[in-house]
């Protein structure tokens, strides 16, 4: 904690002089929950005091927008606000689905550095998530660690920055994906969970992915670098686990056709196939068998977009920077023809790597 603040003051301290405030009048802001009910915002501010020692603390105000909220906060804790470490913005499904505008209050605020990253949250678990952490680092910091590893280890999630959210916004043919946060029970504790990924539709369905579907969400979008998959032998109901890096993912739009192309390199971790491993038949075998799971993966996820009106994969925003002439109606209705669309998934698998035990 110490080693953060040292940080944050010192780059605020090179910032110049431009309206300079004393490092004892500031508080940091790292982490904001908006809510909005009552045709008013609630906002709830983590923060890190710094008087004598670090020290975190929790405020929530009201108001008609969210500066007025902020100014509160800053009048309650007797402090300036410290908006530029903001590290995690959480809104609540009340938000998205009341399309309120909590974005043009970062837009337009000059200390924003709007390089946060954006969460949802249930409104029955967004009053306890600033309270889980606050005798260490914050519920913030710990949100991302706890996204750093997923996303490194798990692929189940994926950071969502507030200036891609807000080309989600802009663009059309293209729908923004969430990382969601939970309170769960665990052995009568509240503990906070990183779920999978949600969408809303434009009629504000909530339409969520599991585990394994946000996994291959981000394969076929080029999110993530690192995953492990399980497949089935073809000769048994066992399975082979593979870790797959050097992973990369693109489009291509051509003859009226979407193709998701993905190449990926393999190394078996566990394998329970009969086949024995030393023959370059056996190879071959398992990269067909790869190429061909993870193509029904993500054309299930394709399905669960078409299905639900609400193209997350940004197929239509695509094809309109590609072939605009192909939009023939208002491409603002794109979520009501992405049905119609052909999708083809390629998938090309290399299995480099197979361990020192054969069979």
């Amino acid at each position: 904690m110490k080693k953060i603040i040292i940080i944050i003051f010192m780059s605020f301290l090179l910032t110049g002089c431009f309206d300079y405030v004393e490092v004892d009048d500031l508080v940091i802001l790292t982490g904001m929950i908006i809510d909005y009910k009552d045709n008013n915002f609630e906002v709830t501010s983590q923060l890190i005091k710094n008087e004598g020692k670090s020290e975190v603390q929790v405020l929530t105000t009201t108001g008609t927008t969210i500066e007025e909220c902020i100014a509160k906060i800053s009048k309650l804790s007797n402090k300036d606000i410290f908006i530029s470490h903001l590290k995690v913005l959480i809104i609540t499904e009340n938000v998205i689905k009341n399309n309120i505008d909590f974005y043009d209050y970062f837009l337009r605020e000059p200390k924003s550095k709007m390089n946060f990253y954006v969460y949802t949250i249930s409104d029955k678990d967004k009053d306890k998530v600033f309270k889980l952490k606050q005798e260490d680092i914050g519920s913030s910091m710990f949100i991302k660690d706890m996204m750093d590893f997923n996303n490194k280890i798990f692929s189940s999630s994926t950071p969502v920055s507030f200036l891609d959210l807000i080309y989600k916004k802009l663009e059309n043919g293209i729908e923004p994906i969430y990382p969601n946060l939970i309170i769960k029970k665990n052995n009568d504790k509240d503990i906070l969970y990183l779920e999978n990924l949600i969408i809303y539709n434009d009629n504000k369905d909530k339409i969520i992915l599991n585990d394994e579907e946000s996994v291959f969400y981000n394969l076929a979008t080029h999110k993530v670098s690192e995953t492990v998959i399980n497949v089935q032998c073809s000769d048994n109901d066992k399975n082979f686990s593979l870790n797959l890096y050097f992973i990369n993912s693109s489009n291509k739009w051509k003859d009226n056709t979407f193709n998701i192309n993905v190449s990926t390199t393999g190394k078996i971790s566990t394998y329970e196939c009969k086949s024995n491993l030393d023959n370059n038949k056996t190879i071959e075998k398992l990269n067909e068998l790869t190429n061909k799971y993870i193509e029904e993966k993500i054309n299930h996820v394709v399905d669960i977009a078409k299905k639900n009106k609400a193209d997350f994969l940004g197929i239509g925003n695509y094809i309109y920077k590609h072939d605009p002439k192909y939009f023939d109606f208002d491409k603002n209705d794109w979520n009501k023809n992405l049905e119609k669309i052909n999708v083809k998934v390629n998938v090309e698998t290399t299995i480099k790597f197979i361990g020192e035990i054969r069979k």
